[in-house]
């Protein structure tokens, strides 16, 4: 397990947080703003690469997909799809670690919040990532056509992230912090909205 610091993966991750900040703006605050959606697309693709990596990285599988899970449950009051993408990530991470059973996950993630597309498109990042970037990136397009042609066709904009060797030195995001922001700024943006 690599605990090794990197600059690329911090980046992926602040690319990631802060594009679906935006996102989340546009769907609970400003929905007539389309252009807040489309830069949201890239956060998603950010977050299955975390995942390939926090998988490979953990010391502690168990306890980092508890945490996937429990992140899930506790974020279900306040995301927009109640079976949330943490679910999705959570099931995407088991069949990475159990290949023998990525079937069964991959059925499963049907009924997670971006279902079996999310899914087919983390394995397509995975195989950019470990294997052959431009395999890997064809399989990212065609997995587009799953959700036929819509906003979501903008993921694509993140895989030159993935790609490229290194990252920005950016301040290093703390251990657990995107557990706790995950569901406390949509809980704010509620609150924003009902106050409206």
């Amino acid at each position: 397990m690599d605990k090794t610091f990197s600059h690329k993966l911090n980046t992926i991750k602040w690319v990631g947080i802060v594009t679906m900040t935006i996102d989340h703006i546009g769907y609970f605050l400003l929905p007539e703003l389309l252009l807040l959606r489309i830069i949201g697309r890239v956060a998603f693709p950010c977050f299955l690469y975390s995942t390939i990596e926090g998988t490979k990285r953990t010391h502690h599988y168990g306890r980092y997909i508890l945490r996937l899970v429990l992140l899930g449950i506790l974020s279900m009051p306040v995301t927009p799809n109640t079976v949330n993408v943490l679910f999705l990530l959570a099931l995407f991470s088991l069949s990475l670690k159990f290949k023998k059973y990525a079937l069964i996950f991959s059925l499963l993630s049907i009924f997670a919040e971006y279902s079996i597309y999310g899914f087919l498109f983390g394995w397509s990042i995975y195989w950019l990532k470990e294997h052959n970037w431009p395999q890997g990136t064809g399989l990212a397009v065609m997995t587009q056509y799953f959700v036929g042609l819509s906003i979501q066709i903008f993921s694509l904009l993140a895989l030159p992230l993935f790609i490229i060797d290194k990252g920005l030195e950016l301040p290093k995001l703390p251990r657990y912090f995107f557990y706790a922001y995950y569901p406390l700024h949509q809980l704010v943006l509620i609150l924003i909205v009902s106050s409206l």
